[in-house]
């Protein structure tokens, strides 16, 4: 069986195929409704969740963005969670952070994902725009490969790199 996501962006339910938009809309966080799919092992359900991109509250200057999950009905105990930093280029986003860890449910500072990247020196005239892109493996299940995408913020910082 495979439920489909609703996807909450900047507080803004977006329905997939007619799914039921979830419950709690954070404006500061994007919030996945439970999500389940057919494989080797029935995975249950369960949530994929982020905050948006800001600046680093240790130094040096660098935008930070963090991705978690919420466990709902799945037998999943740990998952996989990659996360993106993606900055806007003029004509498409290209990745310019990226960090991957294997956790337990909850989110917090130990059951999170994080992704960094330092500002560039000097002085910065406007602002860069950035998102993040949350994606949740859970380890001994098999899930679909959707992945929840952050509203885009703007940010006085400068992209030192450019990865693919």
């Amino acid at each position: 069986m495979r439920y489909l996501r609703t996807v909450v962006i900047a507080g803004v339910a977006l329905s997939l195929l007619g799914a039921t938009p979830a419950a709690a809309v954070h404006t500061d966080q994007v919030t996945t409704s439970p999500v389940a799919s057919t494989g080797p092992a029935e995975p249950g359900l369960f949530v994929t969740n982020g905050d948006r991109v800001h600046i680093s509250s240790s130094p040096p200057a660098a935008v930070s963005a963090h991705g978690w999950w919420v466990k709902g009905t799945t037998k999943a105990t740990r998952a996989k969670v990659e996360i993106w930093i993606e900055a806007w280029n003029g004509s498409r986003w290209r990745v310019v952070a990226h960090g991957t860890k294997t956790v337990y449910s909850g989110g917090g500072s130990a059951n999170r994902a994080a992704a960094r990247m330092v500002c560039a020196a000097g002085p910065v005239v406007g602002n860069s725009t950035y998102r993040s892109r949350i994606d949740v493996d859970l380890i001994g299940y098999a899930d679909s490969n959707e992945q929840a995408i952050t509203a885009s913020v703007a940010i006085k910082c400068l992209p030192i790199t450019t990865a693919a």
